[in-house]
């Protein structure tokens, strides 16, 4: 429970303690002294009491319920930001090793346009610049993944954030609810 839920039951304790003890003397003190409008007054306060205790005791388990959900929320959004945070370090990852493979390729095409030997020029033409080429393909693909999954990381972190605040609002709503009310 919360600390304004506990105090705002505490509270009605309280009072209903109060009511109590004045209904007790009053049922003690001798009834010729009483005048006649004190205990309809007094029953109607036990009455609003009662209510106000029925209605806190309804809010509770509201209250509890609510945490709960939230505490659930909080730990499921703690988990996504993680799991974000790990797609985004391996796209990371991804984009370093594409650009390394990348530069690689432009280092043997370079190396193609300057070498003079044919057999080291047939080598590059049918095995370096094949490979890398494929290799760089499967990289971008992977890369492509990998940010469709930070994406739908990002998208779920999002659908939780969205539903801490709503439980939020709804703890914020049950705390105006459970405000002591001025007299």
């Amino acid at each position: 429970m919360t600390t304004g839920l506990r105090s705002t039951l505490a509270t009605v304790a309280a009072l209903l303690l109060v009511v109590l003890a004045a209904m007790f003397s009053l049922g003690a003190a001798p009834q010729s002294n009483q005048s006649p409008d004190v205990l309809p007054a007094l029953l109607a306060e036990v009455r609003a009491l009662r209510i106000a205790v029925e209605q806190n005791a309804t809010m509770a388990p509201r209250a509890q319920l609510a945490l709960a959900r939230l505490n659930i929320e909080e730990q499921r959004i703690a988990q996504l930001a993680v799991q974000l945070d790990r797609a985004r370090q391996e796209v990371s990852a991804s984009g370093l090793q594409l650009r390394k493979m990348s530069e690689e390729l432009e280092e043997v095409e370079r190396e193609l346009q300057t070498t003079t030997d044919d057999k080291d020029r047939r080598a590059l033409e049918r095995g370096a610049i094949p490979d890398l080429k494929r290799r760089i393909k499967a990289q971008a693909t992977a890369d492509q993944a990998l940010r469709e999954r930070e994406n739908e990381a990002l998208q779920a972190l999002s659908t939780e954030q969205s539903r801490w605040q709503e439980l939020n609002s709804r703890l914020d709503e049950l705390e105006r609810l459970l405000a002591p009310i001025p007299r």
